[in-house]
């Protein structure tokens, strides 16, 4: 059988496919309304012929054809010499490259601005004559890092002096001879130049400059140009990130506007802050959705050397397309990759010293003894002195410290320094097929506790982390591009056999004048019936050893489908992530006595209070997990009349598959799954008007099949109105004014309680009573969980930006107002009264809260003088979250209610000040215990007369804080760079409890006192409002320490978190001959100093009584090498 074909005829019925395949695209995506914006492009046409002019009369000409402002001095212009040229239609990149070549200035886009400045250092060298025909001409494509095409960009010979504009689609033709240079540039990106060796296709990717028009920001799944973003973003600059500590966490709180972060220990390993985005909204889990890489994964651990951005989206706009997982909010880090060009090695190196920032003091042993007597005789009157003058008069002498210890336990068991160090190598390069990036980071940290040199182990604590990336790219054919990426850490940690809050909490129990640090004969002491020997918990319980290991992994294949549509493309991606965790714990006990006198001859007597044991013992711990992930997308990204209108669209599929490798019941071993389709659509006219639509589709296996999958919109508009004809006569005062809203619907799937709430639990219960007789009990099956139809919660999304630029860019304000009604939270019922019968009450969708806020960053730049910059940044978020719901049934009176009130109010009673005299108390309602003068006085709210529960009334803040701030100057003088950073938290206090509160509080007698104990109430006292009341001893005899506002501090702080100091040498010849390009010499100190009204710990650690591992400061000198 034979065919015929007419060639035009099947060309013909080509194109009209193709032209029918991209309507039908175009119309999908109007349909659905899924809008994005174009860039305001600087490739406007200019048409202009000059002969002989001076550039002041070129550069007006410029800016009134376009709308851009070219800023110069004038005084460099008289430098300049007069152009010749002819552009008919040509870009405005490619006259500013006639107006400067071979002149001895250069121009840069800063702030959508042309500036022009001085070349530094440059010999310049007339116009070469032009040269013969070159025998070879060059083609190829310009586009950006997202492969989108750069029209108007300017592809030079530099050899022959000729200059071309590309076209709409990116594709040039010049001459060239072998060896020539061929630059590629455009206004926003950094140029290039390839060295032309007969490849006569020559394609050119070109990065974008920071701070310009033409930025590319990360968005969800993808990436957007910065001028066309409508979600509320921030992001956080990487050398933001490079703070000389271990945990990344700490880095952020403060540094970036929305985000709100306290950091609860200093325990190398252990140290982490708790990130919330735009505050807590929810009774359940409100930590935010990381991904790495794009996939889901921790970034505590990350070596920030590898960190090439990270993003915080944080309304519905930005994170619709993560569905059941964006709530919360999203954090977005993508490492490192390498770029085309020679080869470069980094090398960083620093040594640092810690210190606590701040330690508790606690009063001296006579102060103690002294104190106790006090509180004992305030409660016996008419009984004998608890504490002999004789006891008190041998501690303060000291002469037997054995019989009458004086020990400062924070002194004893802690060291004044500690030190940690980093190492970090690199490397990167690669051609236009291949590129790569390599990295190994080491970090080690020691603990400030001492240890016990005589002890056949090492108790002290170390944490040592080893990091490695590599990511690779591969151009396997011209559309077809290959990513590979592999990285992990592996982490090995020493610790006492007991725990940092064991540790602690002795040291705030054991007063100093029970027992010494260790016996003069070497015991270890130990009083009967009391709280462990601190020492003897810090170094003599053993040791544990934990070791950490990550490995993430993955692959993106990207393929190019524009010759078939433009602008259409498709990729797929795998990961496979493998976390596992293995403790050694190997714990002892040993022998302790109590010395209780001496004998005839002066020796002392002892009894024995514990036997010990004789071995180090042994335990073994494991865990682990593996994660499997895939993700495929279509993305399509077009522009049309000319760039006017710019349309991108993407439809993606991921699923997740997450299992304990170390599972102990069928539950835990069921894998975590996750499943969706996301899709967002963007439109944008001119840079001026701005649509997005976002779609999220997606569910998880917690949930029945009816209530698993749920669909996830949101909806944004934009207007950049500094982009309007209208605005041109402000365009030299404010540079950008932008406006944005967005309104969307996301989930939260991470609702505690029990996985599958939909499947009733049964049971087998004992001791079910039948009959008269109290004897007759039975066995019987139960319900241990009701089975309820639960599913996500909903987070409905409500976001007003606006964005401006003003002072020639010097100034940036970004602000943003958000509101947030979270309904769906996962809560147990507390409605049901106990004659229904139900033992365990049934879990729901219940709880309601909205959380309103506003945050913003403001930036301002200014050059001082020659060589001499300054640079001002600042931040905050404010953020109140109101309970809607609760599901609990209400107080008989309204100030018992939460609803209506702050998520996280404490309630307790309002302290109306201290008792004066018995007719005071006779006064007053009637309060538990034996009340006297200097007790606290409580307010009776419902007026019965007596102080109960039915008084407990909202005090206090909270311990998550509403305000979070952050500011720092920065300056830079040539090779010197100096700045700071300061951290702010507001609207939060700290809840005192244990003997952060109440002197000689264990077993009502014992405790530990701080050092302010002498701010007390005593009878010939004239302060109304000390720091303690009357002391009582036991100290369980009245109310004083009831849950009271009178316990609430201000937990307010002003840190200065970061400091640091730099010189960089380069362009020296000694370097060259080290093969450097510049050597970097620095000093950072880290949590440097903080002002607070709170002083007994650092308030950093928040409610209780400060018996965790403090945080610390750290000063840190380094070097940082490029070659």
């Amino acid at each position: 059988m034979h065919f015929t074909t007419n060639a035009a005829a099947l060309r013909r019925a080509e194109l009209l496919a193709k032209i029918l395949l991209v309507m039908k695209m175009i119309a999908f995506l109007m349909l659905t309304g899924l809008l994005q914006v174009s860039a305001r492009g600087l490739s406007q046409k200019v048409t202009l012929s000059v002969k002989n002019a001076s550039l002041l009369q070129v550069f007006p000409e410029l800016s009134r054809q376009t709308g851009v402002s070219i800023l110069y001095k004038e005084a460099f212009m008289k430098e300049t010499a007069p152009v010749t040229f002819q552009v008919t239609g040509g870009s405005l990149q490619m006259v500013l490259e006639l107006c400067t070549r071979n002149q001895p200035i250069q121009y840069k886009l800063e702030n959508g601005n042309i500036v022009i400045r001085r070349k530094v250092a440059e010999v310049f060298q007339a116009a070469m004559p032009a040269k013969d025909t070159p025998r070879f001409t060059v083609s190829g494509k310009v586009v950006d890092e997202q492969g989108t095409p750069l029209s108007g960009a300017t592809v030079l010979n530099k050899n022959t002096g000729k200059a071309v504009a590309t076209r709409d689609d990116g594709g040039y033709r010049v001459g060239a001879d072998i060896g020539d240079s061929i630059q590629f540039s455009f206004v926003g990106y950094l140029p290039h130049t390839v060295l032309f060796k007969e490849q006569l296709v020559m394609n050119a990717v070109l990065e974008a400059e920071s701070g310009s028009m033409k930025d590319v920001a990360v968005v969800g799944f993808g990436r957007q140009k910065r001028i066309s973003l409508i979600g509320a973003q921030s992001s956080i600059r990487t050398e933001d990130l490079k703070i000389p500590a271990a945990n990344l966490t700490n880095a952020i709180a403060g540094r970036v506007a929305g985000v709100i972060g306290v950091q609860r220990s200093g325990e190398p390993g252990f140290d982490g802050s708790q990130i919330y985005i735009r505050g807590i909204s929810t009774f359940t889990s409100s930590s935010p959705l990381v991904l790495v890489d794009g996939v889901q994964r921790t970034f505590n651990n990350i070596d920030p050397e590898d960190i090439a951005s990270f993003t915080i989206l944080k309304d519905a706009s930005a994170t619709a397309v993560y569905g059941v997982r964006g709530a919360n909010g999203v954090i977005l880090i993508e490492t490192k990759r390498g770029k085309a060009g020679t080869p470069q090695v980094n090398l960083q190196l620093n040594q640092g010293i810690t210190q606590f920032t701040r330690v508790p003091e606690f009063a001296d042993g006579v102060t103690y003894l002294k104190t106790a007597n006090e509180a004992y005789r305030n409660s016996n009157p008419n009984a004998m002195q608890l504490y002999s003058d004789e006891k008190i008069k041998a501690t303060a002498e000291g002469t037997d410290p054995d019989l009458h210890p004086n020990v400062n336990w924070i002194k004893e068991m802690f060291n004044k320094h500690g030190y940690n160090r980093r190492a970090n190598v690199n490397a990167s390069g690669g051609s236009e097929r291949a590129t790569y990036y390599l990295s190994v980071g080491y970090y080690n940290e020691t603990g400030l506790y001492k240890t016990d040199e005589l002890a056949q182990y090492n108790s002290a604590i170390r944490f040592t982390r080893y990091n490695f990336t590599s990511n690779l790219s591969l151009k396997l054919f011209n559309n077809t591009k290959v990513d590979f990426g592999a990285s992990g850490w592996i982490s090995d940690a020493n610790y006492p056999g007991r725990g940092a809050q064991d540790i602690w909490n002795a040291a705030y129990i054991m007063p100093p004048t029970i027992i010494p640090v260790r016996y003069s004969n070497g015991l270890i002491p130990q009083a009967r019936g009391e709280e462990a020997n601190p020492y003897d918990m810090l170094t003599q319980s053993g040791y544990i050893n934990n070791t950490h290991s990550q490995l993430w992994s993955n692959i993106r294949v990207t393929q190019d489908m524009g010759n078939l549509v433009k602008g259409l493309s498709v990729y797929g991606m795998f990961s496979f992530d493998n976390y596992n965790y293995h403790q050694i714990s190997r714990t002892k006990t040993v022998d302790t006595w109590f010395a209780t006198n001496r004998d005839a001859d002066g020796k002392l007597v002892f009894e024995q209070t514990r036997v010990g044991t004789s071995y180090l013992g042994y335990n073994r711990a494991n865990s682990g997990s593996r994660q499997f992930y895939q993700e495929v997308a279509v993305n399509y990204n077009r522009s049309f009349g000319n760039g006017a209108h710019e349309v991108t669209g993407m439809v993606l599929y991921n699923q997740s598959d997450a299992t304990d490798a170390f599972a102990a019941d069928f539950i835990s071993a069921i894998p975590n799954r996750y499943q969706g389709i996301a899709a967002r659509a963007t439109y944008g006219y001119k840079s001026r008007y701005l649509a997005e639509v976002n779609l999220g589709y997606n569910g998880s296996e917690t949930f029945s099949k009816e209530s698993r999958f749920g669909l996830f919109p949101s909806y944004g508009l934009g207007w950049v109105v500094s982009n309007e004809e209208f605005f041109r006569p402000l365009a030299s005062s404010v540079q950008l004014l932008k406006f944005r809203g967005s309104y969307g619907i996301v989930g939260n799937s991470s609702i505690g309680g029990r996985r599958f709430a939909y499947i009733s639990t049964v049971t087998q219960r004992d001791g079910y009573s039948f009959g008269r007789s109290s004897g007759n009990t039975y066995s019987g099956l139960d319900i241990g969980d009701y089975a309820v139809d639960v599913t996500w919660e909903r987070a409905a999304k409500v976001n007003l930006g606006m964005e401006l630029r003003s002072l020639r860019g010097a100034l940036s304000l970004t602000v943003d107002f958000f509101m947030e009604n979270r309904t769906g939270i996962f809560r147990q019922r507390g409605d049901l009264p106990n004659y229904t019968g139900i033992l365990n009450a049934p879990f729901g969708n219940l709880g309601a809260v909205r959380n309103r806020g506003v945050d913003g960053t403001v930036t301002y730049n200014k050059q001082l003088a020659r060589n001499l910059n300054f640079e001002m940044r600042g931040n905050f978020v404010w953020n109140r979250a109101i309970v809607k719901q609760d599901a609990n049934a209400l107080w008989p009176y309204p100030w018992q209610q939460v609803i209506g009130r702050r998520l996280g109010q404490r309630f307790g009673l309002t302290s109306l000040g201290l008792f004066e005299s018995k007719e005071d108390i006779a006064n007053s309602a009637t309060q538990t215990g034996t009340i006297q003068p200097g007790d606290i006085k409580y307010k009776d709210l419902n007026g019965d007369g007596k102080i109960d529960n039915y008084d407990n009334g909202p005090i206090g803040s909270g311990s998550i804080p509403e305000i979070v701030y952050g500011f720092g100057p920065s300056f830079s003088w040539k090779g010197w760079s100096a700045g700071a950073w300061f951290k702010g938290i507001s609207n939060v206090d700290i809840f005192l409890n244990g003997e952060g509160m109440q002197p000689f509080q264990k077993e009502g007698s014992r405790g530990n006192l701080f050092s302010n104990i002498n701010d007390r109430w005593t009878p010939e006292g004239n302060n109304k409002r000390p720091w303690y009341p009357r002391l009582t001893y036991p100290s369980t005899s009245n109310s004083n320490y009831s849950s009271s506002d009178w316990w609430i501090k201000n937990g307010a702080f002003l840190r200065i978190q970061n400091v640091e100091l730099s010189y960089t040498f380069s362009k020296k010849p000694w370097l060259r001959k080290l093969g450097m390009n510049n050597f970097r010499l620095y000093a950072i100190g880290y949590n440097v100093a903080t002002f607070s009204s709170f002083k007994l710990w650092d308030v950093e650690l928040g409610d209780g009584k400060g018996a965790q591992y403090p945080l610390l400061k750290t000063f840190s000198f380094g070097i940082d090498c490029r070659f």
